[in-house]
């Protein structure tokens, strides 16, 4: 256990001292935002902490230590639930007890749910023998969680994707992920960037729409989907009205949007403004725009997204200029993350049995009695407040 909370503790200090540099970029990164460091950073593989070979290293001794220590309590907790009762039996006693006392401590023990056997001229008192299996289910738990913890972060393929709302991005597989919206700002008022998204397997089997937010991501099959960030990019569709076809242009730059060189519309840029009365409210983001009709231009006027506008046979729908960055993770197989959750309730299951489910063993006959089996503090005390209150009341 000494050498797992040491390996710990220096597995606790990486990671802490992997926040204060930012991971996995580029080498020039590093070497233009730590000119100073960037050398020592290089060097000591600083730059991607969790694929350095004394990381792996440390890790590698942690869980060859947890399993050494998980089997060593596999031995002694299979012992202890075997055993218990009959080393209990085989204790001398510890506290005296008065003519009766025998009767009161076996009604306690009923109150209280515990088994009596008896062995020899001894009884003993028990119950939670399964306790004596908390610490070994801790110490697999937890070596179980730092396993699938390297496996879910080395073998996912992680992907950042691009796509508008409205549209829908492919994976190599086939798989698509659609983006139905995306909203900046909650109910509220506050920045919570969310997107709403389906997801389309390759078999054709299609999601529920779920919203995405930071920290709340969407897993279907094998694929995890992050709110991750946001683009901005101005766009606008064009519409025929005599025959129905659309085409999407990105407005990178002042444009001119015609079919003919003479009627159209002149994009001039996208704008935010602000409530004068009010600089607290949202800004509003709006395309400027002038119509030009037959060579003629007409006056500017402001576009709000989602409006649309008419000239002649053609409409011009303007798009919301935000749109989603999603970071995708793909695991090997469906259902991966669930190994690292079934090894999280494995480790809740173990500290429920450490905590509330300790065994409790107590061996008496007529002339008294001693508390036995881990920490019997609690019990022993317990027992010399009621057997004094009892006496009391005679």
């Amino acid at each position: 256990m000494k050498a797992a909370n040491i390996l710990l503790a220096l597995v606790a200090l990486l990671c802490g001292l992997s926040s204060l540099i930012p991971q996995g970029r580029e080498l020039p990164f590093y070497a233009e935002n730590y000119p100073g460091a960037y050398t020592l950073i290089y060097r000591t593989h600083f730059y991607d902490v969790f694929s350095s070979w004394y990381f792996v290293l440390l890790m590698g001794l942690l869980c060859l230590s947890l399993l050494v220590c998980a089997a060593r309590m596999f031995r002694r907790a299979l012992r202890s639930s075997r055993e218990a009762v009959k080393q209990a039996a085989a204790l001398p006693n510890a506290e005296q007890l008065e003519s009766g006392q025998l009767e009161q401590l076996r009604r306690w023990a009923a109150a209280r749910r515990c088994k009596e056997e008896q062995i020899g001229e001894s009884f003993v008192f028990h119950k939670n023998r399964i306790g004596y299996w908390g610490l070994f289910l801790l110490h697999v738990s937890v070596l179980l969680v730092v396993f699938f913890g390297v496996f879910a972060l080395a073998l996912p393929k992680v992907t950042d994707l691009d796509c508008r709302p409205g549209e829908s991005v492919s994976l190599e597989d086939g798989t698509q992920i659609a983006v139905e919206s995306f909203s900046m700002k909650n109910e509220s008022g506050q920045m919570d960037y969310a997107s709403r998204i389906h997801i389309t397997l390759p078999d054709g089997q299609r999601s529920a729409t779920q919203e995405i937010k930071v920290n709340y991501p969407m897993t279907f099959g094998r694929v995890k989907v992050f709110q991750w960030t946001y683009g901005v990019s101005p766009a606008v569709i064009t519409r025929s009205k005599l025959d129905g076809t659309e085409d999407r242009f990105e407005l990178n730059r002042p444009a001119f949007l015609s079919a003919d060189g003479l009627s159209g519309v002149q994009y001039l840029g996208t704008f935010e403004a602000e409530d004068q009365d009010d600089p607290e409210a949202e800004k509003t983001v709006f395309y400027q725009v002038r119509l030009v009709s037959n060579g003629v231009a007409m006056s500017d006027m402001a576009v709000l997204p989602g409006e649309s506008v008419s000239l002649g046979d053609w409409e011009f729908l303007f798009q919301d200029p935000y749109y989603p960055g999603l970071r995708v993770k793909e695991m090997p197989f469906p259902y991966a993350n669930t190994l690292l959750e079934a090894a999280m309730v494995l480790l809740l299951l173990g500290m429920f049995l450490c905590f509330y489910l300790r065994p409790v063993l107590v061996r008496a006959d007529e002339n008294g009695y001693t508390v036995a089996g881990p920490r019997p503090d609690k019990t022993r005390l317990e027992l010399r407040k009621l057997l004094q209150k009892e006496e009391e009341a005679k």
